[in-house]
């Protein structure tokens, strides 16, 4: 399915642009309107392997915990 999707096309610097007076992290999240779900996959990816006492491992779960309830909430 990863592959699906990559194939069908690239990617253009609009879809990568930041607002100009983005400080943190927070700024990114409300800038795209994420959800709570969305925001914290988002953190989790961002952190992964530089947060103390936090492995990658524990953030990969976490973003599946948060994906899995994300398609769920779609798929109602």
């Amino acid at each position: 399915m990863c592959a699906e999707l990559i194939a069908k096309g690239g990617s253009t610097p609009s879809q990568y642009s930041l607002p100009e007076d983005a400080s943190e992290i927070q700024d990114l999240i409300e800038y795209r309107d994420m959800n709570f779900a969305l925001g914290n996959i988002f953190k989790a990816c961002y952190r992964m392997g530089h947060k103390s006492k936090v492995s990658k491992e524990y953030d990969l779960n976490k973003i599946i915990w948060f994906a899995n309830r994300e398609l769920e909430r779609l798929g109602k």
